[in-house]
């Protein structure tokens, strides 16, 4: 790339030179935020190293947080049985490293480049927080590539920007402990940052800081829906939100003592339960990183921390759900959507669907969680009472699991936002497009099917109603980052094989999942929770018996 092809961004006072596709240019590595010790809080960093030309060279992948190898791949078999094209540093060969982990990835279309020195306003910005379980993930995996969704962006007129963080996981971002000194909540108050940097430096890439539209599924949904609980004081993160498949209570922020269980897992995989309190703040602080995550699972719950200052409150299904509540509908976040797979429920293959007699612990944890009557009604609803033949079960399970989990939260949350006075701007949807990818899934609505539709990144593995399909799901969040809304208002959007459609909202309960979201909030939002905490196998609070699940 010649001087003249660099950028010369105002902000970070430097020239920055990206990797370029046929209408976008992307910028990698972007390094927002400094660790100055491990443990300790990130803090915004505004000088990249550049060098004696004034450069930044922004065409390699930044490292990843030190996580278990092979995360890549698992993740992309939770769509099927396929692989995606991957350049050095995205795969099992990605540099890790805790102190440099901290960065960005901004695709920008070349459009917007020409015109950044005008007195236009800029191009609308949608941030991608990946998911992971916050155990893993990489803004540089192939998977969360935003180079397709801003091409697209461009080729139907509506061009954005799109941002793509990273931020610290596993122990590197979610550990709390009293002994060792740590405080948790790590890596969403590193989200936090980076949203902050964003706001402050990406008119330097055209796009306008006051009209940001963030998303992220699974663990990237809990984070968001997470911030939005958050004492990050009043100046807002982003204006609005797309929080899929997972919300702040699928992993909800714990006390104190059910951290310090955590803490003591920690040492059981590490084998150092019965070094005394020195020998274990060495091996926690001095062991390297990489090595040191190489000994634990591949994935851990973990959850924020309910530490009195930066989380106050502990949210609840009924907290979310009240009008009342100000908790998780801040004033600076203007719009909200949430949303769900119909089978969301494949994420909870090992931990719930998998496990021995698990349709028989479902039945002793409904006597223990539930009364009669509602055990009854749950049981009916989904085709369980009387017992469905053994080939069937399975199938009414993963209703079961994705509804408990998944759907009743998107009802919830989206009630609490719509019921209060005055009504805020809240919107649905419904993912009901059908896996077609060779694979255990196949044919099914499954976990992260939405967002290899949404960042059209796996067009090789689809058919073409599938991949038209994922065009329309693009589309319709591009014009929402554009400011054009959602739907129709009292109307859900429900994607499905033949594209995007708007439902009443009345209707869609009935048509679309056989009036079984009624039930759930019938039974009510702290019963179904418990129970779906304790089928999946989650420590609770209350004594802090059991294990925490690994996913």
């Amino acid at each position: 790339m010649s001087a003249s092809e660099h950028l010369k961004h105002p902000t970070l006072e430097c020239l920055l030179s990206g990797k370029p596709s046929a209408s976008t240019i992307q910028y990698r590595g972007l390094k927002y935020a400094s660790i100055p010790r491990r443990w300790a809080e990130s803090t915004s960093n505004d000088a990249l190293q550049i060098d004696s030309n004034r450069v930044f060279d922004a065409t390699r992948f930044g490292p990843s947080c030190p996580q278990k190898r092979g995360g890549q791949a698992w993740d992309v078999s939770l769509v099927g049985d396929t692989t995606l094209a991957k350049e050095f540093g995205q795969g099992d060969d990605a540099k890790m490293d805790e102190f440099e982990c901290l960065h960005l990835n901004i695709t920008v279309p070349k459009t917007a480049l020409a015109a950044k020195n005008t007195d236009g306003v800029g191009l609308p910005v949608f941030v991608w927080v990946h998911g992971g379980g916050l155990s893993l993930g990489s803004n540089s995996w192939p998977q969360y590539d935003l180079t397709k969704f801003v091409e697209r962006s461009v080729r139907i007129g509506k061009p954005v920007i799109g941002v793509a963080i990273n931020y610290r996981v596993n122990i590197f971002g979610f550990l709390a402990s009293e002994e060792l000194g740590i405080g948790g909540n790590l890596g969403y108050k590193d989200q936090a940052v980076a949203f902050r940097w964003i706001k402050k430096h990406i008119a330097g890439f055209g796009g306008d800081p006051t009209n940001i539209t963030a998303a992220g599924e699974s663990a990237g949904g809990i984070s968001l829906s997470t911030l939005l609980c958050a004492n990050i004081g009043n100046e807002g993160l982003f204006e609005r939100v797309v929080i899929m498949s997972g919300e702040t209570t699928l992993r909800k922020p714990r006390n104190k003592k059910w951290q310090e269980a955590m803490y003591q897992d920690q040492l059981k995989y590490l084998g150092a339960s019965k070094l005394d309190v020195a020998d274990r703040r060495r091996l926690f602080n001095e062991t390297d990183a990489e090595e040191l995550v190489q000994r634990l699972p591949l994935a851990q719950h973990f959850c924020g921390f309910i530490d009195g200052k930066w989380l106050k409150e502990d949210p609840t299904l009924m907290s979310l759900a009240n009008p009342r509540s100000k908790l998780h509908k801040p004033d600076w976040c203007k719009e909200f959507v949430i949303g769900d797979t119909a089978h969301d429920g494949t994420i909870l293959k090992a931990r719930i669907l998998d496990a021995p007699n698990t349709f028989d612990h479902l039945q002793d944890l409904c006597s223990r969680h539930l009364t009669p009557s509602q055990t009854h009604a749950l049981l009916s609803a989904y085709q369980l009472h009387p017992p469905p033949p053994p080939a069937q079960l399975p199938q009414h399970l993963l209703h079961l699991a994705s509804e408990l989990r998944f759907y009743l939260p998107v009802l919830s949350a989206h009630r609490g936002w719509t019921t209060s006075s005055p009504p805020l701007r809240a919107h649905r949807y419904h993912f009901h497009i059908a896996n077609p990818v060779p694979g255990p899934y196949k044919g099914l609505s499954s976990h992260e099917l939405d967002v290899a539709c949404l960042l059209l990144n796996f067009e090789h593995a689809f058919d073409a109603q599938s991949y038209a399909a994922a065009l329309q799901m693009a589309d319709r969040f591009v014009r929402f980052v554009n400011g054009e809304g959602w739907a129709e208002e009292g109307c859900v959007v429900v994607f499905e094989g033949r594209g995007a459609q708007e439902v009443e909202v009345g209707a869609y309960d009935k048509r679309f999942r056989g009036g079984r979201g009624k039930v759930l909030e019938g039974i009510g939002e702290e019963r179904v929770w418990g129970l779906a905490e304790a089928w999946q196998g989650v420590r609770g609070e209350e004594g802090v018996e059991g294990r925490g699940a690994r996913l």
